[in-house]
Order: C-alpha cells, then structure tokens, then sequence
C-alpha cells in the first residue's frame, strides 16, 4: 500500500515551520522550500511506501508541524466543477441553480467552502487619436518659414494594447453525498438570494456571500482563502497564482475527512 503525508487540521501550519520541515525533510535550500511550501498548500508527498511517510512525519514533528498519513488514495481527484447560476440561502435546505435543473441538499451536505482570488492576465484594445510626432512637427514649421503652406500634418487613429491584470474571485463548494462540486463565479452569478444585503460591487457581494454560506453550514471545511474574507483580511497577498493553487488546497481539505 502506498501513502500520502499531509498537515493536520484545517488551517496550514506556520509558513517559517513548515518550509523548515520540507527543506530538511527533502534536503531543499531555503528558496526552493519556500516554493514548494507556498504552492504545496499542506499536501508534503504522496505515493509513498510506509517507511517513507513515517520517516517524513517524524521529521515534520521535529519542527512542531502535525501531520497526517493517510493511504494515497485519499487525495483523489475533485469531480469535474459544475458552475453556479443561482443558490437559495434557506435556513433548512441548501438549494442551487448549475447546469441542470435545479436541485439542493441539507446544509450538512456541505464538506467544503474554497475561496479564491486569483490574479488574470487582461489585454484590452484602446483607440487614441495621435496627431504628428514631435520631429514631423518640428520639420513642417521649418518648411512653413519658408513659405510652403504644408500645414502641421493630420490626425491619425491607432489601437493600443493595453495590458494589466483583474483579481478574480472563485468559491468552490464540495458536497459529500453526490460528490459534486460547485463553481461561483461572480461574473456568472446572479446575487438576488442575497435580498436587501446586495450591493452594486460583486466583490462586495462575493464577500457578503462567503459569510451567509459559512454562518449556514457552520459544520464545513474552510480554506485560507475564505477565512481570510471572514476576518476581513487582505486578500491581493495570498498566495493564489491560479486556479491550481485552490484545486490543491480543497484536495488536502476533502482528504482530511477521508474514511476507507
């Protein structure tokens, strides 16, 4: 049998804690540990034999970071992502509106709630009317003192490529029963369930959004990204560079309830 190690609980251990551990446990330097804890998201190996996951657990212990080893199939591949359209806030029953017809479960159906912001590259075509440059300008006016009415030159359109980056937001919610998990996407998503509390700023609403799924299924798994909007904290900081980063990180939280 093989095993995967893991960190326990919920919340990720200490960054300096466990970038320690996996550079001695793995005889990293520090900057290439630092890489490996900051995408890792708590996930140390998988697919090894038994005397090897023993061996790393030990040495995360060593540096106070609490492990799990679990057989390597608890870090299974999510299901396929089906993405939101509408959800009902219920007190009694989570309702949703994806791809299908629309269908729910009880709050406690809820194993899981990721949030994520992730930064997207944007290109965007801008048109701007330039007139004669600086030296085409200067050239008319020698030729105008002369007496030739050549005039300063015409106007002319150009398209720009201007590009830059938009902070996205995902949350991913993953049931235990039918195994599904869902995709919000607040272009996508229509905020009307949340009444009287919506607002015209859909980050606004994607926060406000968090905090009702997290005060109705109270029995959830939560990642760093949806604490962090909990607790009102910065978001531009963490640690997402794609939607990698959340898939990894909502594994090691759906492995954390596994049961052979």
């Amino acid at each position: 049998m093989k095993f995967c190690v893991i960190t326990a609980g919920e919340i990720l251990p200490d960054f300096a804690a466990l970038s320690a551990a996996i550079a001695a446990a793995f005889t990293l330097d520090r900057d290439t540990a630092a890489i490996r804890t900051r995408h890792g998201w708590g996930i140390l190996d998988t697919d090894l034999e038994e005397t090897a996951a023993n061996a790393l657990v030990g040495k995360c212990a060593g540096f106070g970071v609490k492990t799990l080893k679990l057989p390597a199939e608890a870090l299974k591949a999510l299901p396929g992502v089906l993405p939101l359209k509408q959800i009902g806030l219920e007190p009694g029953r989570f309702t949703w509106t994806g791809g299908a017809a629309r269908t729910g479960s009880d709050w406690t159906d809820v194993l899981a709630l990721s949030a994520a912001p992730i930064k997207v590259a944007t290109t965007h075509l801008v048109k701007t009317t330039e007139g004669p440059s600086i030296q085409e300008r200067a050239i008319r006016l020698g030729i105008m003192a002369v007496g030739l009415p050549v005039g300063f030159g015409k106007t002319r359109e150009v398209n720009k490529e201007i590009t830059g980056s938009d902070l996205v937001f995902y949350l991913d919610i993953l049931l235990k029963t039918d195994k599904l998990r869902l995709r919000l996407d607040p272009a996508n998503f229509d905020f009307s369930c949340l009444k009287e509390k919506k607002t015209y700023s859909s980050q606004t609403n994607f926060r406000v959004l968090c905090a009702e799924l997290s005060a109705h299924a109270p029995g959830a798994l939560r990642n760093t990204g949806l604490r962090a909007i909990l607790e009102g904290k910065p978001l531009s900081a963490l640690p997402y560079d794609s939607l990698e980063d959340l898939e990894k990180e909502t594994r090691r939280l759906a492995a954390l309830s596994y049961k052979p």
